[in-house]
């Protein structure tokens, strides 16, 4: 008796490809709306940072400097979860920036014992190593730098080209 093997059947996962969405806000009461229908419509499967200036407006008292991070850190971890990651960095082009969500070990990572996103092409490197072009970049950093709010997404490119749409 010959029996002609089977023939294995194989099935082709699409896994959906991954990528970045940048979406500037002026107010933070934008940014904050923005949020908030992020996580309505995708709790849990989209990966959110937001990058700001840090206004100090005591810049002589250092108590009150470090009493509006706290209150800056607060604020953040209130609108993207209290166990979300924050930081401060002084960048030489930009000034002190905050850093809070899922990126902010990237650009707190040191290197030769100083984080990347305080050398000066530190933030730039970053945003076109996230896949933003340079224009896209060059754009960004200039409006993080006047004051603007930058908010990053990572998720699943289906998912991603809705929140566009909906933001």
């Amino acid at each position: 008796m010959s029996s002609k093997p089977e023939m294995m059947r194989t099935k082709i996962l699409k896994i959906a490809k991954k990528r970045f969405f940048f979406k500037e806000y002026l107010q933070l009461l934008q940014l904050e709306r923005a949020v908030k229908i992020i996580k309505k419509n995708e709790p849990s499967n989209l990966q959110i940072s937001i990058l700001g200036k840090f206004i100090q407006e005591y810049s002589n008292d250092q108590k009150e400097s470090v009493n509006e991070s706290i209150t800056l850190e607060v604020y953040c971890k209130g609108l993207l979860g209290s166990s979300t990651d924050f930081g401060i960095f002084s960048n030489p082009e930009m000034g002190t920036i905050f850093i809070v969500g899922s990126l902010t070990s990237m650009f707190l990572h040191e290197v030769e014992e100083k984080a990347l996103a305080t050398m000066s092409t530190g933030p730039y490197g970053i945003l076109r190593g996230l896949g933003a072009s340079q224009l896209q970049t060059e754009t960004y950093l200039k409006a993080l730098n006047n004051g603007s709010y930058l908010l990053i997404v990572r998720g699943n490119d289906n998912k991603l080209k809705i929140l566009e749409d909906i933001l």
